[in-house]
């Protein structure tokens, strides 16, 4: 015969490392979203008797650090949950309160889920891009 040519073709693939990677993106993705959902709730949440912002001071993002945790937005004043969630309320000494708030500057309760359910696609592409560049 003239002239063969024969050639081997190796294929490999490291398919584990490419899923470790998009996981380990979707992670950051998902502190990433959580940076975004602090900054977007601190337009939104009241600010304190003299224009002071304790409250959003207090707001900070606990990363998740695995696949599976979760990360967490919360401020932590002693009102902080009480402000959220301005509702009806009935004091130790009877006494009643409507709720509803009218907070400054267009500043409201419901200053954390408020902007989590508006934007919730914004955050869902934080997270899908970071897995994807994982």
């Amino acid at each position: 015969m003239a002239g063969q040519i024969r050639a081997a073709v190796t294929f490999t693939n490291n398919l584990d490392g490419m899923v470790a990677n998009m996981l380990l993106g979707a992670v950051k993705g998902q502190n990433l979203a959580g940076e975004r959902l602090l900054a977007l709730s601190a337009a939104e949440a009241p600010l304190d008797s003299g224009g002071g912002g304790t409250l959003i001071a207090s707001g900070t993002v606990v990363p998740a650090a695995a696949l599976g945790d979760e990360t967490l937005v919360t401020y932590d004043t002693p009102y902080a949950a009480r402000w959220h969630e301005d509702g009806e309320l009935v004091d130790n000494l009877g006494r009643h309160y409507l709720g509803n708030s009218n907070f400054q500057n267009g500043r409201k309760s419901h200053y954390l889920s408020d902007p989590a359910l508006q934007n919730a696609e914004e955050l869902r592409k934080i997270v899908g891009t970071e897995a994807k560049r994982g």
